[in-house]
């Protein structure tokens, strides 16, 4: 763990500025410091940004006013570094106590203002900035690591547009220093590059050490990283801390394209930090407790970040350069280290200042080349903004554009799909309409800002349960990373533990997907390789593809009349109780209305019935429930119970309950009717007696529709299933024994004719014998 050398010296910070060597206090921009006299103190600021992605021109806004744009960064660094060694009486920076860094991701999903140009516009600004040091991230590697060292070296290229290969091409001026990407064949660092830089500030020697996150592989397409192996972060930084510190390096910084998070934002001061650069920092004083570590700028996750983790400064400036880190501290030349853990702050690139001219020409150069292409309208929509932003479930608006676009044009090309899903991170921008004519104008420029990738766009064949398996894999641990989807909706729940899983899985048309069937899904080839940690869909099967997800999004602008924000709702959440008893009532839905009974009457010693396919069928009378197991329904759903040795007699009644193949129940109550008259030998018929010498004559009502029938051989249910506690259905209508077909509840006029002459003779035999 890093250790502090007092030796008696009072030295106060604040925010942004440092102690002046000398015994004037000074004050400046930040507040006031002072410090002893001592000239083996050096005050030292550094200034970094991160995740610039080409950002040349992109406004943002902020609690103290609108921010972004390179020429206003330029000027805000300028008079930063300024007001720094006013407030150390230092005349310039000559003896380098002021350095410029980078924490990576200076290119890639850029703006087509730099993205056009191949973001050499970016590695001019940068020069004109006066960046020295700076580290790879993940977008450095989009187009493969060859093609950025060429735009680094400045070189020549016949293999884009015409506009880039007239382009002026200029060399950086950076130092780019990455230690734990080394190449598989034999082990080295790729590109000549460096594993760390040492920099003498004001006498001392700083040593830089850049790192780049190890989730590269699942951010870059396969093609573009299969060279290379990503070491661990913190067994890389420890072994480049002990490899400086043994050449005397004790002032030791880290540029990692590593994620942190600071809640609040800058106007809150620093706080708490958390994040995978936390973890890898304590990982370090874990390997290495002797360390010299004493500042790591994060990156990658574009958040605020200002805070501690034990001795070590960690912080992170937003992205797009809506802000920067200005770092300050004092080293001893005695110790050639810190004299304590620097002092930061990350301040907003405000709008308030003068732009830089320098800066300024770069971009205006960049945009007369490019305008003729960023310009031009190609659509109109119903809004200012269509946003990338998510809501609660994840989900976006521009996204749901998106992916309706992908599948809209696979359609328009021939090509039969049934899903399009797009990774959130693919969508750079919000969708930013022109106001014109009382509409909103999207221009080419604004629809590239969105997809500025140019991935291949693929159809792929997977199966139902592979893409269930994509979607679950937005819920691991971390829920870094979301689909945007289209053509299916689904639901999702949370345990008690906290997990989140997708329950249910529906197509457009409203039908439930099928996990054994196939379906041809749009996906990008980034995602196809299993990018995001989305390892299912490199399952698939690639059958078609169809333009680039850039173009594609293009004219599918192109082809509509005018785009019109699509609603949420495609991912709900819902509590698993919520789940459960929406998947109760369904299924007692279903066994009500699938269930018939035909129906049973005296002596019958068959009970018959359909219900659902599969279900167990149980009878509630002793001589049913003697014999060996529960019924169950054939797959049309068809059963016959044996009720041989029952006795029981018109009026009776027993239940029946149904239980589906998931368990759930529903109870009925039959009632028993009357047995058929029999021939009584003597060429006349006769009926069933009740037991005391009289016929039983079941009694003649009106039916409603003009004719007589008699009533239902079955009564209202029972209370419910003691063991479910499920309430029992309505009654359900009977049917004659001797039928094979369910009971409808519709009459046609014959039979309703030759029931009621049944009837009718019925009574007249009755009538007949009692006059007799």
């Amino acid at each position: 763990m890093k250790k502090f050398y007092k030796k008696g010296l009072k030295v106060v910070l604040a925010a942004g500025l440092v102690v002046g060597i000398g015994s004037t206090a000074f004050s400046g921009e930040g507040g006031a410091v002072e410090a002893a006299v001592d000239p083996n103190l050096v005050p030292v600021q550094i200034l970094g940004v991160n995740d610039f992605h080409g950002a040349l021109d992109t406004p943002s806004s902020s609690p103290l006013g609108k921010i972004g744009g390179a020429d206003y960064l330029a000027t805000n660094l300028n008079n930063t570094e300024a007001a720094f060694l006013t407030a150390n009486g230092l005349a310039d920076n000559t003896a380098g106590n002021s350095v410029r860094v980078q924490a990576g991701d200076m290119v890639g999903a850029s703006p087509a203002v730099s993205g056009l140009l191949q973001d050499e516009p970016t590695i001019k600004v940068l020069n004109r900035m006066k960046f020295e040091i700076g580290t790879l991230g993940n977008h450095e590697f989009d187009e493969g690591l060859a093609e950025y060292k060429r735009i680094l070296d400045g070189g020549d290229t016949t293999g884009f547009n015409e506009i880039t290969q007239n382009y002026d091409h200029e060399a950086s001026d950076m130092s780019i220093v990455v230690a734990n990407v080394v190449n598989k064949s034999d082990g080295a660092i790729p590109y000549d590059f460096k594993p760390y830089e040492i920099k003498n500030m004001g006498g001392v020697d700083v040593g830089f050490i850049g790192v780049v996150t190890t989730e590269i592989p699942s951010l870059v397409l396969a093609n573009h990283i299969q060279d290379f192996n990503f070491l661990d972060e913190a067994e890389t930084i420890a072994k480049y801390s002990a490899e400086l510190q043994a050449k005397g390096v004790k002032a030791i910084v880290v540029l990692s394209h590593v994620p942190a998070l600071t809640p609040g934002n800058p106007t809150n001061g620093e706080g708490a930090v958390s994040g995978a650069a936390v973890d890898m920092i304590n990982k370090v004083n874990q390997i290495a407790p002797n360390n010299s570590v004493d500042l790591v700028l994060a990156g990658h996750n574009h958040q605020y970040t200002n805070g501690k983790v034990g001795n070590t400064r960690l912080v992170q400036s937003y992205n797009n350069g809506k802000a920067y880190s200005n770092v300050t501290g004092v080293l001893n030349k005695t110790t050639k280290d810190f004299e304590t853990t620097p002092s930061a702050e990350i301040k907003y690139n405000l709008q308030d200042v003068t732009p830089d001219v320098a800066v300024r020409s770069v971009i205006d150069e960049a945009y007369a080349l490019v305008n003729p292409v960023i310009s031009k309208p190609i659509g109109q929509m119903d809004s200012a903004v269509m946003t990338r932003d998510t809501n609660a479930d994840n989900e976006s608006p521009l996204g749901n554009l998106i992916t309706d676009g992908q599948r809209e044009m696979a359609k328009q090309a021939g090509i039969a799909v049934d899903f399009a899903m797009t990774n959130n991170g693919g969508i750079r921008s919000d969708l930013v309409g022109t106001a014109a004519n009382g509409s909103f104008a999207v221009t080419w420029g604004a629809a590239q800002a969105v997809q500025p990738f140019g991935n291949i766009l693929q159809v792929v064949e997977l199966s139902g349960a592979d893409i269930i398996e994509a979607l679950n894999q937005q819920y691991d641990e971390s829920e870094k990373y979301f689909l945007q989807v289209s053509g299916l909706k689904y639901t999702y729940t949370k345990n008690d533990a906290g997990e989140k899983r997708v329950v249910d899985v529906m197509k457009e048309d409203g039908t439930k997907l099928d996990a054994a069937a196939t379906y041809r899904v749009v996906i990008n080839d980034f995602l196809f390789g299993g990018g995001d940690s989305f390892s299912a869909f490199t399952k698939g099967k690639q059958v078609d593809v169809i333009d680039p997800d850039t173009d594609t999004f293009i004219n599918y602008i192109q082809s509509q009349s005018k785009l019109v924000t699509p609603e949420l709702g495609r991912k709900t959440f819902k509590t698993e109780a919520e789940i459960a008893k929406e998947k109760e009532d369904a299924a007692i839905q279903a066994i009500t209305e699938g269930t018939v009974f035909v129906s049973y009457k005296e002596k019958d010693a068959v009970f018959k019935g359909k219900t659902v396919p599969g279900a167990t069928v149980t009878v509630d009378t002793l001589a049913v429930n003697a014999k060996a197991a529960p019924i169950v329904a054939d797959a049309d759903g068809n059963f016959e119970i044996d009720m041989s040795g029952e006795n029981l007699k018109e009026g009776d009644t027993f239940g029946v309950t149904i239980t589906d193949a998931d368990g759930y129940s529903k109870a009925f109550t039959v009632a028993v009717m009357a047995a058929d008259p029999i021939d009584n030998g003597n060429g006349g018929e006769e009926v069933p007696c009740d037991g005391n010498g009289s016929e039983v004559i079941p009694p003649i009502v009106d039916n409603g529709n003009g004719g007589t029938t008699t009533p239902e051989a079955i009564i209202p249910p029972t209370t419910g299933s003691a063991e479910t506690g499920q309430t029992p259905s309505t009654v359900v209508p009977v049917q004659d024994q001797n039928s094979n077909l369910p009971q409808t509840g519709d009459e046609n006029q014959t039979g309703a004719m030759l029931g009621g002459l049944v009837l009718v003779g019925i009574a007249v035999h009755y009538l007949r014998r009692k006059t007799a």
